[in-house]
């Protein structure tokens, strides 16, 4: 008896050791070195890669430890240039149903503009969430690819 009950304790170890692959709530992307007081903790855009000329959704949530202003902006930088800037209350809070400020958790999606049909390659891209003041409170980079249909 006492030797079943070992092979069973050695077939559970091994059993529930097994590595379980976890998704990437970031989707490939990783915070930026640094201190930023805004934890980003889930970052998807659909379709994955991205289509030229198609519309897409960005969903992004996190943790706001500091306020979330009404004048805050949402920065793209894609090869170390900005390309895009724009207010991140008007594009993700207000058309995800909320207002601003913005004091807790917060999960928010948004529809921008479809990208040009004429793009096609893989970029490197980084996403700042700044305070009127100039602080930048969030901050993620990662790679992101776009096709053609």
């Amino acid at each position: 008896m006492n030797i079943l009950f070992i092979v069973f304790l050695i077939l559970v170890t091994f059993v529930s050791s097994t590595p379980i692959r976890r998704q990437d709530a970031l989707s490939g992307f990783k915070p930026c070195q640094g201190d930023f007081p805004n934890e980003i903790t889930s970052f998807s855009f659909t379709p994955n890669p991205l289509v030229g000329g198609q519309e897409f959704t960005v969903r992004i949530g996190g943790k706001a430890t500091v306020t979330i202003e009404s004048s805050t902006l949402y920065r793209l930088t894609v090869n170390k240039e900005v390309i895009y800037e724009t207010s991140f209350c008007k594009e993700f809070v207000i058309s995800s149903g909320f207002t601003c400020p913005v004091n807790d958790n917060f999960d928010f999606t948004a529809k921008p503009h479809p990208i040009s049909k004429d793009t096609l390659a893989e970029y490197d891209v980084k996403i700042t969430i700044t305070n009127p003041d100039g602080k930048d409170l969030s901050c993620i980079e990662g790679k992101v690819s776009i096709t053609h249909p």
